[in-house]
Formats: structure tokens, sequence, C-alpha cells
């Protein structure tokens, strides 16, 4: 069996799915397994031994003029593929497949795109029930039997963590021990926790810990990062954003001691990269949404720790808070600090 498998577009997403990727690929060990993916991350499934070929997806969304996906149509029909699993739930998604005419094409129902799939799936999940499991039973109608633990762990060559050391030297790091934290949220300012108790909690790890921290993030946080850097008063920074890919910001998640951040793709991947991981949640369900902590395959323990203050109006999902940010604001610098003496080493 030829399987292609649509990816989801965003980081956090892609980590979340893995388990359903390795799902397919041991179901059918002797068939391919490709995956169309988006530029950003597709450099992530290419670090994967279970992906075969990976397919690069750079149409602009609903935005794509008709003979850019008509042109991605054909390059997939060349492949030969006989079934496409496909993990977003966009209408897009299934067009370009069934253009393709990938003969047999399995996705969840909605968006009016039950016509462009051969076997559209009801999506189930119950309440508080993880998202992981979402893209799991879908591999599940496409045959692949459920993972009795869900893997997210992503492999790191020796040659990423090299890449990586390389790219902190650059910004400053001296080889010693550090924190990696994400302080901004990619256009999701009601995700963002304020800059000023992340340089509370960034001084607190340099007074406690003696750990200076590695800012990641694109090049468009920079500013953001800028911002947090110069509230910390004790805490050496340097400022990665925009400096690295995917692959190397997850070479350097795999070196820190510590990461903090905001629901973010990076504390997804500080996760796969089995990481000891403080998280603040606001806007968003930390039940559905939060880093997997299921048990490892390989039996090490997973040292999540997530912060939150309930609220009322929480979760909401909006990207900028309507009112006072009251579920951000109520988190106070001892409450991250607290649980990072929970899942931190000495």
């Amino acid at each position: 069996m030829k399987t292609l498998v649509r990816a989801t577009n965003w980081v956090g997403d892609v980590v979340l799915s893995l388990p359903a990727v390795r799902a397919l690929r041991g179901a059918d060990p002797k068939g391919e397994l490709a995956v169309l993916a988006r530029p950003w991350v597709a450099e992530l499934y290419r670090l994967l031994p279970e992906v075969d070929e990976v397919v690069v997806d750079g149409l602009k969304g609903p935005r794509a003029d008709p003979k850019s996906r008509e042109r991605l149509a054909m390059e997939i029909r060349k492949g030969r593929f006989d079934r496409a699993v496909v993990l977003p739930t966009s209408f897009e998604t299934a067009w370009t497949l069934a253009r393709a005419g990938v003969p047999e094409r399995i996705g969840y129902r909605g968006e009016l795109r039950g016509s462009l799939l051969t076997r559209a799936v009801r999506l189930v999940l119950g309440p508080g029930e993880h998202q992981v499991w979402k893209h799991l039973r879908l591999a599940a109608a496409a045959g692949a039997p459920l993972p009795a633990a869900p893997d997210v762990s992503w492999p790191i060559s020796d040659e990423i963590r090299e890449s990586a050391r390389i790219r902190l030297e650059a910004a400053g790091w001296k080889g010693e021990p550090f924190a990696a934290a994400h302080v901004a949220s990619f256009a999701h300012a009601a995700k963002r926790w304020g800059l000023d108790r992340y340089a509370a909690v960034f001084d607190a790890l340099a007074a406690q810990r003696g750990l200076p921290v590695a800012l990641l993030g694109s090049s468009g946080e920079k500013s953001v990062n800028a911002q947090a850097a110069a509230l910390a008063t004790k805490a050496r920074t340097f400022d990665l954003s925009g400096t690295t890919s995917l692959p190397e910001a997850l070479g350097i998640l795999a070196e820190a001691r510590l990461f903090i951040g905001n629901d973010s793709g990076l504390a997804h991947l500080a996760g796969a990269a089995g990481t000891a991981s403080v998280v603040v949640f606001g806007s968003t369900d930390p039940e559905t949404t939060r880093p997997w902590d299921g048990p490892r395959p390989d039996g090490k323990p997973v040292r999540l720790a997530l912060v939150r203050r309930r609220t009322l109006c929480a979760p909401c999902r909006f990207a900028v808070c309507p009112i006072d940010h009251a579920c951000m604001a109520g988190v106070t610098p001892e409450d991250v600090l607290h649980a990072v003496e929970q899942v931190a080493t000495p």
C-alpha cells in the first residue's frame, strides 16, 4: 500500500498527530508512507524514520490561486498513491486530494467536503478527551490499531544537537546548563502570560538555579523577546528568535534543562524532546490540547506541569481577550516557580 498522509498545519498539531503517523506505518511496515506538509513543518517530518517521502504543500490556504492548486494536485497524482489519510478538516485539503485522483480518501466529515472523501468519518471525542485521540481514531479508520501508549517523542540526532549548540553559541551561550522559554504566541495574544512576570521568573531561575534563558520564537516575535529580556534585571538571556529551523529548535529544547512558556507549538516540541516543561494556560483548554503527558513507550517519566487560574470565561479560544484577561492575570510568578520545583531536577 502506498499511503499519503496530509499533515496538520501547525507545530503543536504535528506533534499530537505523530502517534497516528506511527500507527499507520506500523499497520503496513512493508508499504510506502509519504507526508504532504506545509513548508514550515516539512523539515520535522524529514527527521522521522517512519516517513519515506515528504511532499511540500506551498499553497497559501484558501487564498491560493487555482493554477497553483491544480499544479499541486497533478504533482500528487504522479505519486500514484493508493490512499490518503486527511488529518486537517478543511475543504481545501480534501479537494486537492480528490482532484489528484487518489483512489481512497479518508478524513473527518464537515466543511461540506463529504463528497470529496471516499470514507467520511464522524468525529467523536468525549468531554475532556485529548486531541491526540482525534488523529489516532482517523488512523484507526484506515485500519491501524490504536496504540496502548501513544508516542510523541521525536528522534533527535547528534547532528541536530550539534547544530543547536552552534546556534546557541552564536547567540551568546557559554556552554552552561540553561532554560529555554517561549514568551510570545503567534497570532494569539490571549495565550500570552505577562512579560514582566516572565522576567521575574527568569531572575529567580538565575538567582536560585544559575540558569540563563534562551528565548525562542519566530522572527516576528523578536520584539516581544526583546521586551522580556529588558525587563529581566538579573538573568542573562540570549535571543534566538528567527535564527533557527524547527529541527534546530527541537535540538535546543533537547539540550535545555527546562522549558517555560505559553500554550504553543514550542511547548509541544519541548514535550517531544523529553524536556521538563512548565506551560501556562489561559484561553485554551489544557484538558484537550496540553502537551501529551501519557505514559511513554520507553518508560521514561513525563515531566510536565500546567499552570492556570480557573475563571468562568476560560477556555474561550479568543485570539484577543475582550475583557480583563483574568485567566492569565491571575497566574503569578510564584505559581510558575512552584511548578518548576515539581518538574525540574536540582
